[in-house]
């Protein structure tokens, strides 16, 4: 009876160490399993990345002109002024000069020249059909009265050409900007006078680094603010070489002629700086850096493995992958202190939370 308790005692041992075991076993295994993290992961996108600059334009009319005199004098009347809408050919001021007095005293001389050959050309008709003077002699006369005649044309036409210079005209229509002449002033040649900016559609003047030259074309779209206050403006002319005084390129933008602004006003400018276009997109939070050097985790077999990468521009969510990942690459977007290369890790299943 002893030495069956004994055996009996012993299986009893035996089966529970054995379910000891299993137990113990079963939660190391648990335990092992729960204690790798779980990440999210996605593969890349692609998309496009615009970064904005902001720049400072200045508002100008699409078409200036500067009013500059033909001829030199003394201004007898000025009939404009500052902010005053003219019209094309519109006097604006008038001008005495003593060249118009000497091409006068040209043309009354050519004049007179002129009727003095007329009369003595009638006379030799009169006389050679009397026979009283021979061909050649009338010929002559016909000449001279030819010669006096083209000398008159050329002097009046310089008289006429100088008179209508003594008138100062709008060479657009638009709005004085500034005037500069006075009555009485002495004006010369190459001496603006004023400055008419047409009506209509306004510009931006501005200038761009190189980088932002490369990165934007005829036909962009612009944002302008001034006053709180948005518009909208299409670039029209990008200059090819860069200004010698701003070390820019020189652009312009053209805007509707229904905004608040005047000629001169300084506004702020939302300008394309870069762009990436079609490009591989991951989360920008799922870079890592070491030293400066790009690196993701991506998720392959339930293992995190560290994978370089090479990174081109970025925005405030998304940074474009120029090289290191494929379009079907698992990248881990989510951080956690245990994510290292080499570590053990759990994927999110979509739709699943923490």
């Amino acid at each position: 009876m002893t030495k069956k308790k004994i055996i009996g005692g012993i299986i009893i041992i035996l089966a529970a160490l054995f379910v000891l075991f299993r137990f113990l076993n079963r939660e190391e295994t648990v335990s092992t399993y729960e204690s790798r993290p779980t990440v999210s992961a996605e593969q890349p996108a692609t998309g496009d990345i615009v970064l904005y600059t902001e720049l400072i334009g200045t508002v100008e009319p699409m078409s200036k002109a500067d009013v500059i005199p033909k001829m030199a004098g003394e201004v007898l009347e000025v009939n404009f002024q500052a902010g005053d809408y003219v019209e094309a050919g519109q006097v604006l001021c008038r001008i005495d000069s003593d060249a118009l007095t000497s091409l006068k005293l040209n043309m009354d001389a050519a004049s007179v020249t002129l009727a003095e050959a007329q009369r003595n050309l009638a006379r030799l008709q009169t006389l050679y059909a009397a026979g009283a003077v021979s061909q050649q002699e009338l010929e002559q006369i016909q000449n001279s009265t030819e010669s006096a005649r083209i000398a008159y044309e050329a002097a009046k036409n310089q008289y006429d050409l100088q008179l209508e210079y003594t008138a100062v005209t709008a060479p657009i229509s638009g709005t004085v900007e500034s005037r500069n002449v006075d009555v009485h002033d002495f004006v010369s040649t190459g001496a603006s006078i004023c400055t008419i900016s047409s009506d209509g559609q306004l510009q931006i003047e501005f200038g761009v680094t190189e980088k932002t030259h490369g990165n934007i074309a005829a036909g962009d779209t612009i944002t302008v603010e001034k006053g709180g206050n948005t518009y909208e403006a299409q670039i029209s002319e990008i200059g090819s070489m860069i200004n010698a005084s701003t070390g820019l390129y020189d652009v312009k933008a053209a805007m509707d002629s229904q905004a608040d602004m005047t000629t001169g006003t300084r506004v702020k400018l939302s300008v394309v700086r870069d762009k990436a276009e079609d490009a591989m997109l991951i989360p920008l939070s799922a870079v890592n850096y070491d030293n400066g050097n790009p690196y993701v985790y991506c998720y392959q077999d339930g293992t995190a493995v560290r994978t370089d990468i090479q990174a081109g521009i970025h925005d405030q969510d998304k940074i474009e992958i120029l090289g290191g990942l494929e379009a079907n690459s698992q990248v881990i977007t989510s951080w956690s202190n245990e994510l290292v290369d080499g570590a053990q890790v759990l994927v999110k299943e979509a739709g699943e939370t923490e």
